[in-house]
């Protein structure tokens, strides 16, 4: 199946409007459809590493003119110039969004809320109670609640549009630059940096006025004390000069000719953005950043921040009016910005420990209480059993911040199903009941999560065995080479998988997963293909005692690899590859032989050889032949105990 989509410009719409892809892959997920799309020039770096677009078309006649030999199942022109319309009308196939009839322009039925607020719309003059005499288009244009996102789903005939958000990933050298960039000014990745970007578009005066640009400075730095970047576009070298010249604080200055490649990397290096309704904004909540978006002469209604930071509008009478005179932005409040910002840097944390029949539980719980843990928290033990629930009950006699979530018994993933959704925390932690934390573990997931494109991160599983027994070799092997793998993929900035002794992720994004495959295998995949980055932190260890016999051995890892195998059920392993399989784990074999240290260990490792392959046949053949899925029950596996 191919798909043809046509959105040029403006910069800021082209960025928003990037959801759609991952939209339609997901809708016609069964076709693998292939994804073109129609964009200038200026805006093509803009899906520079976006692995739902196959072919990004630069809009030029000769392309165009290209286009026309290619067979397109479905095309969605987004776009209402002559040129597009004549393209899509040259073409038979559905078609979505503006279309042209007898030289007249009209839509598709799915469109009509958008095309009724439209430039092209009914722009005759009507009388209103709210505006006096104003077009229609104007009118319901200024009257409509819908935001931007949905109404391009509705154009494109996608119901859960909450789910999708606007993407933009960074390449290699967008990363490298974003470093280089951080060493230039002695950023530290710990550290708050506030990124201003408060210029404005040709359209509508956007911009926020001279002084209060500088005075915003200076109250951002009063009170936080912390690093300000100011960002800006090639019109706009005098105004930042001016800016910098009037602030009584220190300014780095990004520059003002970026381009859509250089841009994104610089926004990068921040974990807070000032923005006002222009392109910047757009991009630097594609990044995932924690955003203000200042709001004038347009439309508040439309814009949201996807759970990601705020909106502050004008406090004047034409604020959203839409008029190119409009000094609404001369009355943006900034004490409200400053609170804003406060709210947003205010983290807490949930940490969860899902537990059954776990004496240990005990000791869990003691390991994150005896850790230096900045933000605010509470830890809740999930538990079924009344043996759990006892050992809870006693901490929370003790200290309030330790809570008891009575577990239905059905289960790890139905359990945490029912209790996300109870919780207002900003992180949760999931932890297990018979491992513990290494004593910086907390501090350290803190730390990597000030870094706002990090949406999920995973711990480094550690064995409390050594190598002298076999099943304590084989599991030091075996921690050591996933320890590997997820140092190499975060280091690349490629996916990795958590583990589910230690992971965490944000609030806001995920309420619930599916019951037929492993929280921590499926979540992961959930913030990724939303564009977050995946964490992963060598030095938050947690420790965990493994298997001592065959049968709970084989028992364990089967039920293991089982969670990984039905994972095309729900996130589309052709955009991220499954990491978990007998392929992958084929090429770490080689690492099995240059591990043992002696005659013993190296038996030991032939041993081991012999019982992966015998796991993945019985996986393969439990879900290929008599179709066994993963199952959400508590099973205990004695000799973790």
């Amino acid at each position: 199946m191919k798909i043809l989509i046509i959105k040029v410009g403006a910069l800021g719409d082209v960025v928003r409007t990037s959801f759609i892809a991952q939209a339609l892959k997901n809708k016609y997920k069964k076709f693998n459809p292939e994804i073109y799309w129609i964009t200038s020039k200026i805006a093509s770096p803009l899906f520079i590493n976006n692995p739902y677009i196959k072919n990004v078309v630069i809009d030029s006649n000769k392309n165009l003119e290209y286009l026309k030999k290619e067979k397109f199942n479905l095309i969605i022109n987004l776009e209402e110039e002559e040129k597009y319309l004549e393209l899509v009308s040259s073409f038979k196939c559905k078609k979505l969004g503006f279309l042209l009839k007898n030289n007249k322009v009209y839509c598709s039925d799915s469109t009509k809320n958008w095309f009724n607020m439209s430039l092209v719309g009914n722009s005759s003059i009507i009388d209103s109670n709210e505006f006096g005499k104003i077009k229609k288009n104007d009118f319901l244009k200024r009257t409509n609640k819908k935001k931007h996102r949905e109404l391009i789903s509705e154009t494109i005939e996608i119901k859960n549009w909450k789910k999708y958000e606007p993407f933009l990933r960074l390449d290699k050298y967008q990363e490298k630059k974003s470093k280089e960039f951080k060493k230039r000014y002695n950023i530290n990745s710990n550290e708050m940096v506030v990124g201003l970007n408060l210029g404005g578009a040709d359209r509508w005066p956007k911009e926020l006025p001279l002084k209060l640009s500088s005075k915003l400075i200076d109250l951002i730095y009063k009170k936080f004390n912390c690093k300000i970047i100011l960002f800006g576009g090639p019109n706009e070298i005098e105004r930042n000069q001016k800016i910098i010249a009037m602030a009584n604080s220190p300014v780095i200055d990004a520059g003002t000719g970026n381009d859509l490649i250089d841009f994104p990397a610089l926004l990068s290096t921040c974990n807070y953005i000032i923005s006002t309704d222009s392109a910047g904004l757009h991009i630097a909540l594609a990044l995932k950043k924690k955003t203000i978006a200042l709001i004038g002469p347009t439309l508040k209604n439309e814009i949201e921040t996807f759970g990601h930071g705020d909106i502050i509008s004008s406090e004047s009478d034409c604020n959203g009016c839409l008029k190119k005179e409009c000094k609404s932005m001369e009355k943006i409040e900034l004490d409200k910005i400053i609170k804003s910002l406060e709210e947003l840097k205010k983290t807490s944390l949930a940490i969860i420990i899902t537990s059954f029949k776990e004496p240990k539980t005990e000791r869990a719980i003691e390991s994150i209480l005896n850790q230096k843990i900045s933000k605010p928290f509470r830890i809740i033990v999930s538990a079924p059993d009344k043996e759990t629930q006892d050992i809870v009950k006693k901490f929370s006699k003790k200290d309030k911040r330790v809570e008891l979530f009575k577990d239905p018994g059905k289960g790890k993933s139905l359990a945490l199903n029912q209790l996300l959704p109870t919780l207002n925390e900003d992180i949760f932690i999931l932890t297990d009941g018979d491992v513990f934390l290494s004593k910086n573990a907390i501090q350290e997931i803190e730390n990597l999560f000030n870094n706002s494109t990090i949406g999920c991160l995973t711990g480094r599983p550690a064995p409390e065995e050594n190598r002298e027994t076999k099943y304590g070799y084989w599991a030091n092997f075996l921690f050591e080479q996933a320890h590997l793998m997820r140092q190499e993929s975060f280091i690349k900035n490629r996916f990795l998988e958590c583990s589910g002794y230690l992971f965490a992720f944000r609030n806001k994004i995920l309420k619930s997963f599916p019951l037929d495959t492993a929280e921590d295998t499926v979540i992961p995949y959930f913030f990724w293909e939303k564009g977050y980055k995946i964490g992963y932190l060598e030095n938050a260890k947690v420790f965990v005692k493994n298997v001592d016999n065959w049968k709970d051995w084989i028992k364990q890892k089967v039920r293991t690899s089982l969670a990984h195998e039905n994972l095309e059920d729900y996130v589309d392993v052709n955009i991220t590859p499954r990491t978990k399989t007998f392929k992958n784990e084929a090429k770490g074999f080689f690492n099995l032989f240059s591990y043992p240290k002696n005659l013993k260990e190296f038996f030991w490792s032939i041993n081991l050889l012999f019982a992966r392959l015998f796991m993945w046949f019985k996986v393969i053949f439990n879900y290929k032949l008599i179709r066994k899925k993963h199952n959400d029950a508590w099973e205990r596996i004695e000799s973790t105990k």
